[in-house]
């Protein structure tokens, strides 16, 4: 039972130590003007009201300081992601002191797979509304050259008695309704708990430090309307910045139907129906807008260091520009490598006039990868993007499939247990039943989808390394490198769907087809070890905070599925 976590492990306390003076200069020189750290209110400051909460709260301020002032130097803003007021464990000694404040009560499962019940401070009570205006003037007081404050207001971790009813999808990507039992806030409905909520930390920000930037993130707001969200929109401030996800509820055509996208996307160039309209209903009412997005890589692989789709990057980059949407944010806690993506996607926002999609990307190109055939790379990067049209988008595929530790997966025969995979994007065990992957597309669809993407991914590798041939900057290396990495990971996700196919109907008379696919495993795990060796980035996966797969993983691999031959 996680009953104390140690703040002292925040995000705010040790983002200091990540973000070097080498790091802050690559990221400006990158073209970007801001980052973001995660943070809990009630760590970063002595709450007014409740004394128990802001223990270390010296400490987070001194560190945020030194970042802001470090950040400072290379014109870079810090921004502090929030989610308040943040769920307490019920076993918290909080409780003891103030049980009357309490809302909701929500059964959680942590990062580390620890199952704990969490109880709301109640927004309907008085107390709780006063601790969260007064923490954050207090923040805005003793941070004044803070650049703003994020705010996600539903989903994520249990905060308000709201913050994880309606519908959401759960760790598998299955969608789930649960209601609440807060008496107080079953009076109330969820965009006035929510606007409420984004209203009192905006005072609060606001009455200490004007020019700091509010912005309310949209992210899961769908558990509880419909977009654009005119429920929540039509009652929080007008100077909130509202930020939402540019490819979340759009729809593709994939393997010849009609599929939803309801997570961030660089297969799927956007913008989606929800996106526009949420921005036009912001813009009539005067509101300022921002696109949120995953610049280097998604889940649909997150643990390369980018997915090289350039075209569809440039094909958000060209609606950002038409529509006049001056700011997003490109990246969560993973896919935060700076690459030829994040130099690409500044690329075509700078740009003072911004060519048609080929001669934009081959002017790129050349000036990237000085001394490149441009045309040999622009064929490369369409082909990717032609190869992702096939990628099989669903939350079940991308929160419970393979493709992360793919390289690393066990493959093994026989009948298929009751053991899941587990959770893509952490650091669970797996098991070899993949059915929870499934919910979306059927395994057929799924071996079909993958066959066509690993071989149109193919034919644009043969095009980048004619077009890389005779570069000589160190991006060759990296850029290529990744994409032989991505045809492999693809591959092998192709053959962990073809075993499982085998063990849903297993008996040994499969064998020999199983041994066959070992072989071509086999082949796909020493092609892809020289890459990883040389290169420290592949197989992690920063949300994990650890390596999905490496050279020693894959060295095992090899070795399991040899002596299985």
């Amino acid at each position: 039972m996680l009953k104390n976590p140690d703040d002292l492990k925040d995000e705010t306390i040790t983002a200091i130590d990540a973000y070097s003076d080498e790091q802050l200069s690559k990221i400006a020189e990158n073209g970007f003007n801001a980052i973001w750290i995660y943070g809990i209110l009630h760590n970063i400051v002595h709450s007014p009201v409740f004394p128990e909460l802001g223990v270390h709260s010296s400490i987070h301020l001194k560190n945020i300081q030194k970042l802001i002032d470090r950040a400072a130097a290379y014109q870079i803003k810090v921004f502090i992601l929030l989610q308040p007021p943040r769920a307490l464990d019920v076993e918290n000694k909080f409780w003891k002191s103030h049980p009357y404040v309490g809302g909701q009560e929500t059964d959680f499962v942590t990062d580390d797979g620890y199952p704990v019940k969490m109880r709301s401070l109640c927004t309907s009570k008085q107390e709780v509304k006063e601790h969260i205006f007064g923490s954050a003037r207090l923040l805005a007081e003793r941070l004044p050259d803070l650049g703003g404050i994020i705010l996600i207001t539903a989903s994520e971790y249990p905060s308000h008695c709201y913050g994880k009813a309606g519908t959401l999808p759960d760790e598998t990507g299955r969608l789930v309704t649960r209601s609440i039992d807060c008496p107080l806030c079953m009076k109330r409905t969820p965009a006035e708990v929510i606007s409420e909520i984004i209203k009192l930390i905006r005072d609060g920000i606001k009455s200490a430090a004007p020019a700091q930037e509010i912005i309310a993130w949209s992210w899961s707001w769908s558990a509880h309307y419909s977009f654009p969200y005119k429920e929540i929109i039509d009652l929080i401030p007008g100077d909130v910045t509202v930020m939402a996800d540019m490819e979340r509820g759009g729809e593709k055509i994939i393997l010849g139907k009609k599929r939803v996208i309801d997570e961030y996307s660089l297969s799927y160039p956007g913008p989606s129906e929800q996106f526009t309209q949420i921005m036009e209903y912001i813009r009539q009412k005067g509101i300022k807008g921002m696109a949120k997005l995953q610049i280097g890589t998604t889940h649909e692989l997150a643990t390369v260091p980018n997915l090289p789709l350039i075209g569809n990057l440039y094909k958000k980059a060209r609606f950002l520009r038409k529509t006049g949407i001056k700011s997003f944010l490109g990246c969560w806690n993973f896919g935060n490598m700076l690459s030829a993506n994040t130099a690409a996607f500044n690329y075509f926002l700078t740009v003072q006039k911004l060519d048609e999609q080929d001669s934009a990307l081959a002017t790129f190109a050349e000036i990237y990868f000085p001394g490149c055939n441009a045309k040999e790379i622009v064929s490369a990067w369409n082909l990717f993007a032609e190869a992702m049209d096939n990628y099989p988008f669903a939350t079940s595929f991308l929160y419970s499939g393979p493709l992360n530790y793919a390289l690393s997966y066990p493959l093994i025969p026989g009948p298929v247990s009751s053991k899941t995979t587990g959770r893509s994007w952490l650091m669970d065990e797996r098991g070899d039943n993949l059915e929870s992957s499934l919910s979306e597309f059927s395994l057929e669809e799924i071996v079909a989808s993958l066959e066509l993407l690993t071989a149109i991914w193919y034919k644009g590798l043969s095009f980048y390394r004619k077009g890389l041939e005779y570069v000589t900057s160190p991006c060759k290396a990296e850029e290529l490198n990744t994409a032989e990495v991505c045809y492999r990971i693809f591959k092998s996700g192709l053959n962990i769907y073809k075993v499982y196919k085998l063990k849903k109907d297993w008996d040994n008379s499969l064998l020999p087809d199983y041994k066959d696919i070992l072989k071509y495993e086999i082949s796909n795990l020493k092609e892809v070890l020289p890459f990883v060796k040389s290169d420290k980035r592949f197989g992690f996966h920063s949300e994990a905070h650890d390596y999905m797969f490496d050279a020693t993983s894959i060295e095992k691999k090899i070795i399991a599925l040899t002596e299985q031959l």
